[in-house]
């Protein structure tokens, strides 16, 4: 149930920085394969002359098995329980009445949490410590550790703001501020199957210290700020082979965790792409940069046979074209033209209107629609969206890009979950090519069908049920939760263009160790699927489908009560019993937030603009850690603040629409930055060639008459040949000057090549044009 204060609770706000009782956050983790084990303490201390409740919005990874929970308060450690939602406030509640200490964790959304300290006498100081599990993300041939540290802005619409009790506007968008004066320290234990290769961060400096096949990760600076998610890419010398991880779990059933790696041919085919794009107000800056960056890429990604369109959405939305439309010569160039003067000028975020409209019209066609999604995911009602692409799931395949430092990982990987594809996540600073060629070899691949694991005589359960999706060389994860027989052999069984295919690894009982990380993620996995499966419903004002509801909910409280988790129907509830109870009434203080790095181009705006933002969030730019005034005593309700600023006509659209306005006005194709590369992308054609222009040979850095000496003597049409002796070139300087960057530019190469087998054109001498190409370019 909603947070609400108790009754009696005195409601105050920081006014000052001694009342925000949040000094610190630290973070421990260690990194083992493809999970990690976190430990999460939030230090308090109450520096006021009367007892606080201090109440603290926070991010965790949108994967995260909260699976510890505990409170220390003046050195005496209080352990956590975990309770049905209801029952564990009722605690927190009653402790707090009775004038003890009560210590409550929510899950708002998989990627939102709210920690209660209730009672924290004057002087005293309290430190939360949560721990969690989370099975990471893989990148080509790294391991990405995400550690959220903010909750961005989150757009709410009118459904969500209001109802009984707190609507999700107000428990997704606690207070902000420019800055806070607590801060995060962070420290990361590496240990990974092989040497590690490299360890990097694009989101902050850090240091390492190797110990052999052991690394340990700090940040450079002691102490920095919680407002933009902290990236670690772990690159092993050696990628994952296929292995099975076996637990026994407390409840003593035994858990397994398999990871594939499908080898096959994969072979791309033509298909109808839509890309979603998000020109809300909170895009502006670098993340609609990179959102025309990732678009350029993908135009020119697109195949022979493709027919695409571009659908922008903010508070309204509109369509490129009024239907996808064959991808040839003349609807790049028109849309690259279209894409560069794309502006985060839309408004608010509602995503739902605009991708039921992208499923209707998927609807009505005959081949399968691949969905590209480009967003920042900061809005209210992700379970809706998500739900809206479960049910329409047979007609598209979705495909996510989360932009941005502070992405709603919940929303980004929630949609892909549900329609059957893969999600990507580009931080500022991180090169987009790499995941578009990724990206693009998934979505013009047909997928696999009929995916199911086959246990044998282990007869296990299959967590999640619905497995997938099945891409080649790729790792496909998965658990099972077995009690007796633990030995035999389990098959990845699935069928493709060349009929069934099927992969098996071993599972022996030599491998069993005691441990909980596995089946604690085998739990959170199934809690998951159940909430994004249909029958679980957040909303309990309808009682339509309770019998399924009720089960539904049953089955995530006895998986959480098991396994002890935080989940959407269960809390994490400590109390601290004292010998002489407080009498004295607790004043409620809401720990503000830093807003994201980069939110709506705040880092980009001038002072005066900054002032202009800093009234609307509802405090003083000077100095910015202090917040005077919480939104609603700025006279702006709570639940429509976030509405409110990216509207048109508000703060956002004022103090961005000068500079939507020079986007918009450039209709100059641009590819990102000024990298020979890109500039050499920027001119490929539809169909994979080049032309031979005076703008390519500047390109490429050759003279134009040497150039042009070769093609006096071709026989065969002189148009084609000028096009076969540039594309022959194009790809002759990809190879040699760009090979470190192969990753970005393999599927357009592969596109070229194809275009170049079939030329009829040839040159003299019986060279061919790659030959003739070589000799040129040396």
């Amino acid at each position: 149930m909603p947070i609400a204060a108790p009754s009696h609770t005195q409601v105050g706000l920081c006014t000052a920085q001694a009342q925000i009782p949040l000094e610190h956050v630290d973070v421990r983790a260690d990194v083992s394969g493809a999970h990690a084990r976190v430990t999460f303490t939030q230090r308090y201390c109450n520096r006021e002359s009367t007892p606080v409740e201090a109440v603290y919005v926070f991010p965790l990874d949108e994967g995260a098995a909260v699976c510890g929970f505990a409170a220390v308060v003046d050195g005496v450690r209080y352990e956590g329980t975990v309770k049905p939602r209801e029952e564990a406030f009722a605690a927190y509640d009653d402790a707090m009445a009775a004038g003890h200490g009560g210590f409550l964790l929510d899950e708002e959304r998989p990627d939102v949490f709210t920690a209660s300290i209730g009672n924290l006498a004057p002087g005293a100081e309290a430190h939360i410590e949560l721990t969690y599990v989370a099975e990471l993300a893989c990148e080509d041939d790294s391991i990405r550790f995400t550690l959220p540290t903010t909750v961005s802005p989150r757009y709410a619409p009118k459904e969500d703001r209001g109802g009984v009790g707190r609507p999700p506007a107000e428990l997704l968008n606690p207070p902000k501020l420019a800055g806070v004066p607590y801060g995060l320290s962070f420290t990361a234990r590496v240990a990974i199957p092989g040497r590690i290769r490299r360890i990097e961060s694009p989101s902050h400096p850090i240091s390492i210290d190797f110990d052999g096949d052991r690394a340990t990760v700090t940040l450079a600076q002691e102490h920095v700020a919680l407002d933009r998610d902290l990236l670690l890419l772990i690159t092993p010398t050696e990628t994952g082979a296929p292995q099975v991880v076996l637990e026994r779990t407390k409840s003593g059933r035994v858990a397994a965790a398999v990871t594939f790696r499908p080898q096959f041919a994969a072979a791309r085919v033509p298909a109808d792409v839509v890309f979603l794009v998000d020109r809300s107000g909170s895009m502006q800056g670098s993340s609609i940069e990179q959102v025309r960056n990732a678009l350029q890429i993908c135009l020119r990604s697109l195949e022979a046979g493709c027919a695409f369109n571009i659908v922008g959405f903010g508070s309204t939305f509109e369509s490129m074209f009024n239907e996808v439309r064959p991808y040839d010569e003349g609807s790049l160039t028109e849309a690259s033209a279209y894409t560069a003067q794309l502006g985060a000028s839309l408004g608010g975020t509602e995503l739902l209107p605009a991708i039921e409209f992208v499923l209707e019209q998927a609807q009505r066609r005959e081949r399968m629609t691949q969905l590209v999604v480009m967003t920042d995911g900061q809005v209210t009602n992700s379970d809706a969206v998500i739900d809206a692409v479960r049910r329409r799931s047979q007609h598209v395949r979705v495909f996510t890009f989360g932009i941005g430092r502070g992405a709603s990982h919940h929303l980004v990987k929630g949609l892909a979950r549900a329609g059957g594809g893969v999600a990507e996540f580009v931080y500022p600073g991180e090169r987009i090519e790499p995941k578009v060629v990724r990206l693009f070899r998934r979505a013009l691949s047909p997928a696999l069908t009929d995916v199911r694991l086959d246990w044998g005589e282990m007869a296990a359960t299959t967590v999640p049920s619905r497995v997938g999706p099945v891409f080649a060389d790729e790792p496909l994860r998965a658990y099972g939760l077995m009690r007796e027989r633990i030995s035999g052999t389990v098959t990845l069984h699935a069928s493709g263009a060349a009929g069934p295919m099927s992969w098996s690894l071993d599972v022996r009982p030599d491998d069993l160790v005691e441990g909980s990380t596995v089946g604690t993620l085998a739990a959170r996995a199934r809690i998951r699927e159940i909430e994004e499966g249909g029958a679980w419903s957040p909303n309990r004002g309808s009682r339509q489908r309770e019998r399924r509801q009720d089960r539904a909910v049953s089955e995530i409280i006895d998986l959480a009560m098991e396994f002890g988790l935080a989940s959407r129907e269960t809390s994490w509830v400590a109390v601290h019993k004292r010998e002489v109870p407080l009498t004295e009434q607790a004043t409620l203080r809401r720990v503000p937030i830093a807003i994201t790095s980069g939110w709506g181009a705040l880092d980009r705006g001038s002072a005066s603009e900054l002032r202009m933002m800093s009234a609307a969030l509802g405090f003083d730019a000077a100095p910015p850690a202090m917040a005077r005034h919480s939104v609603a005593e700025a006279g702006m309700p709570s639940s429509s603040w976030v509405s409110a600023l990216e509207a048109p006509s508000g703060i956002l659209g004022k103090v961005t629409g000068r500079r939507a306005q020079t986007v918009k006005d450039d209709s100059t194709p641009k590819v990102g930055s000024t990298r020979t590369l890109d500039r050499l992308v920027a001119l490929q054609r539809a169909d994979g060639s080049w032309d031979l222009t005076s703008e390519l040979v500047d390109v490429l850095g050759l003279p134009f008459n040497v150039v042009l000496e070769p093609l006096a003597h071709a026989s065969g049409d002189p148009d084609e040949a000028k096009r076969a002796l540039a594309t022959a070139l194009a790809l002759a300087f990809l190879v040699k000057k760009a090979s470190s960057s192969a990753s970005e530019w393999k599927l357009l190469a592969a596109k070229a090549t194809r275009w170049l087998a079939g030329v009829k054109a040839v040159p003299a001498g019986g060279r061919t044009w790659a030959e003739l190409a070589v000799g040129l370019s040396i």
